[in-house]
């Protein structure tokens, strides 16, 4: 071994260089707080060496994209850990900057003759957030591609910033040119320059050494100094170990990173940025219209220049925190201000019910696409995996020509009653105590006549009974019922209340071929046979007569595409509720 050193030493001088490398003097002694450069170089070689890998699968186009990081992550060998290892470190960098930034400020170590060494560090950390930025649009799934639209439109209403907006768009929409120019700068612009102020960044630290506890004396660092090898090393390369467990911890536990459903420029997806520009996103809601140039220049552009003349505001003595309290004190603010919106925006959407239940239906979509995936994703890309869907047909049936009024799963109309669980207790309940509603009929033009039934009215276990009894005349007119699905005894106490307490024979018909009033007959109502009828035309007798507003769909679509119509409404209520039952049968 030592020829061999001797061999490279006489050829590379490698014995020079690691003396060099390794033999630096600590003043003070070896300490934790030193720890975060190193943590963050390890960091940044670990997602390029990770970025390499994922990169030999990746294909970044908007038509490949979304299925080639599917592929990654559902179907190549250790694909998820790959991806979810690369994904957690893009957070774990920016953690990791805040509290290198803290530590800085804190040891005083921005001021001379450190002032270009802290701007090289506050160039790279901006950088950071460039990669976090740029690499989350890569997947060109549905939160990848909306919430990076959130942050590139602030940027556009900078002023001066819509060019530069267009400029990394590829024009006025995202597109190809979109996910080529993130891309190129992810993998390219973004790397080499990181290096470059890295190598910058490493050169002016060599040059003037870590900045020591400024309450020891001269002497007393000198006394206390130590060499870098094997001192200072150790404790380094603990914490990256320390680093590097947590991150595979939590990507086992998490199996990788999310994906979210192919992006869809047309849906209406719930859309928020990244956690680490949350802060700015619940920023804008309090500037809002033309007070938001507050929000996106003038508050983060005061913190910008108050960060980078920190060396001239620091006027103090001595380095000592209890010398620099103004200074501490701002940097201070303007993190507690960080992770105050940052809390609230989290606060807030776990509170807003129709962010969670968008999210709820983001997830499903997700889970879905990615199963449809693993049958192959069409040409097209992106979106067409859905044509795997067996249910394929039927969707573009309903959005063809029904979810102007309907709306499923939140997505649609509200001009008519929303067909997400329709006809199944749960909708049932709704449409008697809030009839006039926007999920029941409160978007109709004529509305409806039909009263709702409050509680003090129509207690909730009388409701349950009469709900019963409903679904009993709706089995009965279900010629392909295998098995009863509702309680007898229940539904005889609903058809007793039916009869003889409440007013509802005055509207509805419950008798087999009886015609209706205007209302529909309830034998058989939410069967397939009779959601046909309603699209092929809702004015005839036994549905709404002359008060119906449906326009008729006989004639304008074949019998077989009506049958694909109701067999799909039929499933995304009632026949859920079959399933389901068939489920805990099998059970």
């Amino acid at each position: 071994m030592n020829k061999l050193l001797d061999w490279l030493d006489e050829r590379t001088g490698i014995r020079a260089l690691m003396g060099e490398a390794l033999d630096e003097e600590v003043l003070g002694g070896a300490r934790v707080r030193y720890v975060f450069g190193s943590v963050l170089t390890y960091l940044f070689l670990q997602q390029v060496v990770l970025g390499i890998l994922l990169a030999t699968y990746y294909s970044p186009s908007a038509t490949d994209a979304w299925a080639s990081t599917a592929y990654i992550q559902d179907q190549v060998a250790g694909g998820w850990f790959l991806r979810g290892l690369h994904h957690h470190g893009s957070s774990a960098m920016v953690v990791v900057t805040l509290l290198h930034l803290m530590q800085v400020v804190l040891a005083g170590a921005y001021r001379a003759p450190r002032e270009v060494n802290w701007w090289t560090g506050l160039a790279m950390g901006g950088l950071v957030l460039a990669f976090a930025l740029t690499g989350y649009l890569l997947p060109w799934d549905q939160k990848g591609y909306w919430a990076t639209q959130v942050a590139t439109g602030i940027m556009g209403t900078v002023p001066g910033g819509e060019p530069m907006q267009h400029a990394l768009q590829g024009g006025d929409q995202y597109g190809n040119l979109t996910i080529t120019r993130f891309y190129a700068l992810h993998v390219f612009v973004l790397p080499l320059t990181l290096a470059a102020l890295l190598g910058a960044h490493l050169y002016l630290f060599r040059r003037h050494g870590v900045t020591p506890p400024a309450k020891l004396s001269e002497e007393e660092l000198k006394a206390k100094a130590q060499p870098f090898w094997p001192n200072q090393l150790f404790i380094d390369i603990a914490a990256m170990a320390v680093c590097g467990a947590i991150l595979v911890g939590l990507t086992y536990e998490t199996h990788g990173a999310e994906l979210f459903a192919p992006a869809d420029p047309a849906s209406n997806f719930v859309a928020r940025p990244e956690w680490y520009f949350l802060f700015l996103f619940q920023l804008l809601k309090y500037f809002e219209g033309p007070l938001s140039i507050i929000a996106t220049v003038i508050l983060p552009g005061a913190v910008a220049t108050f960060l980078f003349a920190l060396p001239f505001v620091d006027r103090a003595e001595s380095r000592q925190a209890k010398k620099r309290g103004p200074v501490l004190a701002g940097v201070g603010l303007v993190m507690v201000g960080v992770i105050v919106l940052t809390a609230l925006a989290i606060v807030e959407d776990a509170g807003n019910e129709k962010y969670q239940k968008g999210l709820i239906a983001a997830h499903e979509d997700a889970e879905k696409t990615r199963e449809l995936a693993k049958k192959g994703v069409p040409p097209a890309g992106g979106i067409a995996v859905w044509q795997n869907d067996p249910e394929f047909a039927a969707m573009e049936l309903f959005k063809a020509n029904c979810s102007t009024c309907h709306a499923v799963d939140g997505k649609g109309g509200q001009e008519a009653p929303s067909l997400s669980h329709f006809n199944d207790r749960e909708w049932l309940r709704g449409a008697v105590r809030e009839p006039r509603s926007v999920a029941y009929f409160g978007g109709t033009k004529g509305h409806t006549d039909m009263e709702a039934y409050a509680k003090e009215d129509l207690p909730d276990e009388q409701l349950d009974a009469v709900i019963e009894y409903m679904i009993q005349l709706r089995e009965q007119g279900e010629a392909e019922a295998d098995a009863s699905t509702y309680d007898a005894a229940l539904a005889k106490k609903g058809q007793a209340l039916w009869e003889d307490e409440l007013e509802c024979s005055g509207c509805h018909e419950v008798e087999k071929g009886a015609d209706g009033v205007g209302t529909p007959v309830l034998w058989g109502r939410g069967t397939r046979a009779w959601i046909a009828d309603v699209i092929r035309n809702s004015g005839q007798a036994h549905l709404y007569g002359d008060n119906a507003e449906m326009p008729k769909f006989e004639g304008k679509l074949s019998e077989a595409d009506i049958d694909t119509l109701a067999d799909y409404v039929y499933r995304q209520g009632w026949g859920k509720a079959d399933a389901e039952a068939g489920e805990g049968d099998a059970h």
